[in-house]
């Protein structure tokens, strides 16, 4: 059994494990047997130096993509500093060995798997080679926990094409450098985490949960059934009441839907930035059931996509929370803006990056996406000759390679279809624009961006998924105010005075980060935690590739 776990420890780095008299036990890190200390020093002959080169000399034959760049980084390292070591001394492992080796340990309290980073360290009297695996599989697996804890377990891009996040760049040289130097491991591997707020809340949240699975009864989900109003008797109402700590006055029944009852539930909703009327409809019990079931797993998806995130978000920022259907401003950490958003649908997802806001658009042409032009505007062309009219669009030639105004009248239309298409559409400026007054841009492959919408009663709705992509914002001037707080040149009331006029673009002197995310679980004051519908299946999803449970 001993030489089996030793072989098997051995092989993962790529070295060939010793057998006989000197193959020795793994210990979990700070173990001993027999009142050893530490771990015998090489042989006379067999310097650690030109064993660490042999264990690293095919470690990375035996690996591939991310985990191979780590191994070529190792390998660098200590090509740098002639293979010396960096946790073995005269009397075997030293304290940050063993303090590294219990910082891995503790992982899965970053949300990260921590049988990815299980460290084992020799006792006494290991032989020689076992001693210089250990030393390149400690430092392996330091860079994979840094690298891991920076930028997540996933690829981004593994959802799909509108994922496009970028995680900022690890360095695993300076990584390796700073842990050689280094007089607080711990510390150290703590920062490789994102320092967010909402990162370092969502954390606490996971080990509370871990802590106590099993211990507390979660609440009971509240029944399908019909809508709830205020005076209705149903069968649900004693879970609703459970759910939101709202007890029945003494001698009433408490299946009636009554007033104090109903001041709860809007203030749930309220928290939750739905539609303030009392009435417990199909999206407030769903959000209801959400909040009561909040699992580790869930905590997990969450925390992995702040990794995808910038480190430094932008001391003055925009930041939209796709599920929540919000839209934040914050500055030096402090929010001093928020308004609804209506968001891409199931099909025409909002997508997941971050990007500068560059310049304002104020009294926007709308270029008709193809798609839109095919699949929803060619159909009812052919069926009304005065849609370009009634729509206010213009129809552009683009047959000949450059793009001509001409008279839509002029063409039959029914001999036009998705494989024969040589005209572009654009809506001209006004108030029946698609794009309202002004659109805040941030040039990106996705082709979307912050705007104004004729459409401002869709923002009373609970489920705002309702766009091809882009983000309408709800008080786009408001928003103006508060996003050009500290342009020069440029501000709200300058956009409401160009507004009504001729298209006009107007660049920003200092370009503004913007991130479009998607959290369905947000800390609040107290330790209270929010959730949200998972709205693209996102949750789902990474929860099946981290394999992650509870």
């Amino acid at each position: 059994m001993t030489k089996t776990r030793l072989a098997l420890t051995l092989l993962a780095i790529g070295a060939i494990a010793t057998t006989g008299a000197n193959a020795q036990p793994l210990a979990h890190p700070g173990q001993t047997t027999g009142g050893a200390t530490g771990v015998a020093a090489a042989p006379a002959g067999q310097p650690v130096s030109s064993l660490i080169e042999t264990a690293l000399a095919d470690t990375a034959a035996k690996r591939s993509g991310r985990l191979l760049a780590d191994a070529k980084a190792v390998q660098a390292f200590y090509e740098a500093r002639d293979f010396a070591p960096v946790w073995i001394g005269d009397h075997g492992f030293k304290r940050g060995a063993r303090e590294l080796a219990r910082r891995l340990a503790e992982a899965g309290d970053d949300g990260l798997d921590p049988l990815a980073y299980e460290a084992r360290l020799p006792l006494s009297t290991a032989a020689a080679l076992d001693l210089a695996a250990s030393e390149v599989e400690l430092t392996l697996l330091a860079v994979r926990f840094a690298r891991e804890a920076r930028q997540g377990r996933l690829v981004p891009s593994t959802l799909g094409d509108f994922v496009s996040a970028t995680p900022d760049p690890f360095d695993a040289g300076i990584f390796l450098r700073e842990l050689a130097s280094s007089d607080d491991i711990v510390s150290l591997l703590d920062a490789q985490n994102p320092q967010h707020p909402q990162f370092a809340a969502l954390r606490e949240r996971l080990r509370e949960l871990r802590q106590y699975t099993g211990s507390v009864e979660p609440s009971r989900p509240i029944p399908d059934g019909p809508s709830l109003r205020l005076g209705m008797r149903d069968e649900a109402v004693p879970a609703l009441r459970e759910r939101l700590g709202v007890a029945a006055r003494a001698g009433t029944d408490d299946r009636v839907y009554e007033p104090e009852l109903a001041a709860a539930v809007r203030a749930f909703q309220k928290e939750h930035g739905m539609t303030v009327d009392g009435i417990v409809g199909p999206r407030t019990r769903e959000m209801l059931n959400a909040s009561t079931s909040l699992t580790s797993a869930d905590i997990v998806a969450n925390m992995e996509r702040w990794r995808w995130l910038p480190r430094d978000l932008g001391r003055h920022h925009v930041f939209v929370n796709i599920p929540e259907f919000k839209l934040r401003i914050l500055q030096d950490g402090r929010e001093t803006f928020e308004t609804r958003v209506i968001v891409g649908t199931q099909t025409n997802r909002t997508p997941l990056f971050s990007d500068e806001i560059e310049y304002v658009d104020v009294n926007p042409y709308w270029n008709v996406p193809s798609s839109i032009a095919v699949k929803e505007m060619l159909p009812e062309i052919r069926r009304d000759p005065y849609f370009f009219d009634r729509r206010g669009i213009q129809v552009l030639y683009t047959g000949d390679g450059k793009s001509q105004l001409i008279d839509p009248v002029r063409v039959d239309w029914s001999r036009v279809s998705p494989g024969n298409m040589p005209f572009r559409f654009r809506q001209v400026p006004g108030e029946a624009n698609a794009l309202g007054n002004v659109k805040f841009m941030f040039p990106n492959k996705h082709a979307v961006y912050l705007h104004d919408t004729p459409n401002r009663n869709l923002f009373s709705r609970s489920d705002r998924a309702l766009s091809h992509g882009c983000v309408r914002v709800d008080d786009p001037l408001a928003f103006a105010d508060a996003l050009l707080s500290e342009e020069p040149k440029l501000s709200g009331d300058t956009v409401r005075g160009m507004i009504g006029g001729r298209n006009q673009a107007r660049s920003l002197e200092r370009h503004i980060p913007v991130h479009l995310s998607y959290f369905t679980v947000w800390a609040g004051p107290e330790g209270t935690m929010k959730r949200w519908s998972d709205i693209y299946g996102y949750d789902r999803e990474m929860k099946r590739l981290l394999g992650a449970t509870g």
